[in-house]
């Protein structure tokens, strides 16, 4: 059985979804497929982590994540301020302890952490760049991408670990950084 939580996610995301521009008209037709991917991302986050979602946009994979994983401390980081309060409502509708809303560039963020997911953010390359500061090694970055993934870690010099077949040519992949990069 679903947790509850998800309808009702799925419910705030059919309400505010256009008038905010939280998602794309397709993931908003039939967001099962796209909270079913965001579960994934629990997989390879040890228990207890602190998680920082980039990008957080509409919520995607870090509500559904918190829902699943309410042992990781998970941080929404979204700059834009529309987007932010809807995340605010929705961690306070359906009553996410473990969530925290920062609204700001993720690059001013002082929190620390090893586990970063980005879904439909940037290269990795550019994901990294821009959360480094908050680096604690070995980091993990997670991300949804298309078959050209592999291109992406090689650029970056990283290890995919995880790598799940989401379908439609999508794959989850989960990359660890030893070591800070320039």
């Amino acid at each position: 059985m679903k947790d509850p939580r998800l309808e009702a996610y799925v419910e705030l995301l059919r309400r505010y979804g256009q008038t905010l521009d939280l998602a794309s008209p397709r993931v908003l037709e039939n967001p099962w497929p796209h909270l079913e991917a965001a579960l994934a991302y629990a997989e390879p986050i040890p228990h207890g982590e602190a998680v920082l979602d980039v990008g957080s946009g509409g919520g995607l994979p870090g509500i559904p994540l918190a829902i699943a994983r309410p042992d990781l401390e998970i941080t929404l980081a979204e700059v834009r301020k529309r987007r932010a309060a809807f995340l605010e409502l929705a961690v306070h509708h359906l009553g996410l302890t473990n969530v925290r809303v920062y609204n700001g560039d993720v690059r001013k963020w002082s929190g620390r952490v090893a586990y970063v997911t980005a879904q439909a953010v940037a290269s990795f390359a550019d994901v990294y760049r821009i959360v480094r500061h908050a680096a604690r090694y070995p980091m993990v970055l997670i991300s949804r991408k298309g078959a050209d993934w592999e291109g992406e870690v090689a650029a970056l010099g990283a290890e995919a670990f995880h790598v799940k077949p989401l379908g439609g040519g999508a794959y989850l992949v989960a990359l660890r950084i030893e070591r800070e990069r320039v």
